[in-house]
């Protein structure tokens, strides 16, 4: 199909700029999602084995069968002669990290509205280097209104971003002019950002829809991850606080050992926000007493009538105080 040939055109472009102007290699973002099968596919149809790298974000809140599944798409790379490489969350005083250490540092459970756990967690660091990502227009309303090639601002959120046309257009343009006798400075702002070697970001399948995913990967007969074959239509972290209560349910079903690692967290978190002068009651009168009741009210399986339930208001008025930026999920 034609969405095909044009994402490996921008494969193409994303290579060649990337070793022009950061002298490195493409990093291909790898979550073990359906996106990122197709990214790196694609990838591997279109570029020499030298001209990209796979690199995964450990979360620690994986399904053991999506970890299984890397484990195993990384062992064929290797085979292939390909760089694949795991990076483990490191937290703001720079030591090692997970999930359960996060919810009793920030005293409170990540939400929909404070999810500090996908920035720690989830959002590979590549800095100084062209990342790609398997961002696509469909997934939502928020991810719609950008493009293929991408300069980072203060987040990814904040990116400008460039067609393939222009951004094709604008390259060629700065070759010929380093051709020119005294190797003329002038660039977009495209072109400045990469030759600085600042974070840039690639969408190679940005107007991919779920049909098109599926189709390539089918017709290609490549693998995918097992857990959309378990019923699943999003594969992320276990208990992601974007999941719906029906999915946090299948989840904490499937996987019920997550539910007692996130009931132990909840529970060392109810003590350190004692400890540190925050009490556990909401403006009803409610408590929070056990990690029971904060995963409960968390998962929202009791929502309105669960003792010790807290709003996601009550937390906002905390937030200040926490140093916490609230900002509405982009990704």
């Amino acid at each position: 199909m034609d969405k095909v040939k044009t994402s490996k055109e921008i494969l193409s472009l994303a290579a060649e700029m990337s070793e022009h102007y950061y002298h490195k290699p493409i990093v291909i973002c790898y979550s073990g999602g359906k996106d990122s099968d197709v990214i790196l596919r694609l990838a591997m149809e279109t570029l020499r084995p030298d001209q990209f790298e796979v690199l995964h974000s450990i979360t620690t809140v994986d399904s053991p069968v999506t970890n299984k599944y890397v484990n195993e798409i990384f062992a064929e790379l290797k085979d292939k002669g390909i760089k694949a490489e795991k990076s483990i969350p490191h937290g703001a005083d720079g030591k090692p990290t997970n999930m359960w250490k996060l919810i009793v540092e920030k005293q409170m459970p990540p939400t929909r509205l404070v999810r500090y756990c996908c920035q720690t967690l989830k959002e590979t660091y590549t800095p100084n280097r062209i990342a790609v990502l398997g961002v696509r227009s469909d997934e939502s309303t928020k991810r719609q209104g950008r493009n293929v090639f991408g300069v980072r601002g203060g987040s990814y959120s904040e990116a400008t971003f460039f067609s393939l046309e222009h951004t094709d257009e604008v390259h060629r343009e700065a070759l010929e002019k380093e051709k020119e006798p005294n190797g003329s400075v002038w660039d977009c702002t495209l072109i400045k950002v990469m030759r600085n070697q600042q974070d840039t970001v690639v969408n190679p399948i940005y107007e991919w829809s779920d049909h098109d995913v599926w189709e390539y990967l089918r017709g290609g007969n490549y693998p995918y991850n097992p857990m959309y074959d378990m019923g699943y239509h999003r594969v992320g972290c276990v208990g992601c606080p974007l999941a719906t209560w029906r999915q946090k349910k299948k989840e904490f079903a499937d996987f019920p050992y997550f539910k007692e690692l996130y009931i132990k967290a909840f529970d060392e978190m109810v003590k350190a926000r004692k400890e540190s002068g925050k009490d556990n009651v909401d403006k009803y009168g409610n408590k929070w007493s056990t990690g029971e009741e904060v995963f409960n009210w968390w998962t929202e399986e009791y929502k309105h009538t669960t003792k010790g339930q807290i709003t996601i208001s009550d937390y906002m008025e905390q937030v200040d105080d926490m140093g916490f930026i609230i900002r509405e999920h982009k990704e």
